[in-house]
């Protein structure tokens, strides 16, 4: 989840930097690939061609900063979905029981007494 946070703010980041500074890379090399011709029509008030290079800017540096952010997290040894620890409630974990025959102290879980032998109730 923090990944895709990470791609966002750098995506937003870098398409207002692209749009600020057209000649930011690999936008308009990623452009000319599609050999489409340029265009100066106006998209929310910027060319189409300049529009079409930030967003390829966003998504390149964007993806590269998540591929960053997730090899350091996995490399610090944070895990996305740490497995959960069942605590155990508190009287159980001080719990003591005793054999209804001898009187021993036994484990709460015990079904039988270790020194006389006699079945205990649940």
């Amino acid at each position: 989840m923090r990944g895709a946070i990470v791609f966002l703010v750098v995506f937003i980041a870098t398409l207002l930097a692209s749009l600020q500074y057209s000649s930011l890379p690999p936008g308009r090399m990623l452009y000319s690939l599609l050999n489409v011709p340029e265009t100066t029509y106006p998209v929310l008030g910027f060319p189409a061609t300049l529009l079409v290079c930030a967003v390829f800017n966003g998504v390149v540096y964007g993806v590269v900063a998540w591929l960053a952010y997730t090899f350091a997290e996995r490399s610090r040894g944070v895990r996305a979905h740490p497995e959960r620890v069942e605590a155990k409630p508190r009287e159980i974990l001080h719990a003591r029981k005793f054999c209804i025959n001898c009187g021993s102290e036994i484990s709460v879980e015990a079904r039988y007494c270790p020194k006389c032998g006699k079945a205990q109730q649940a």
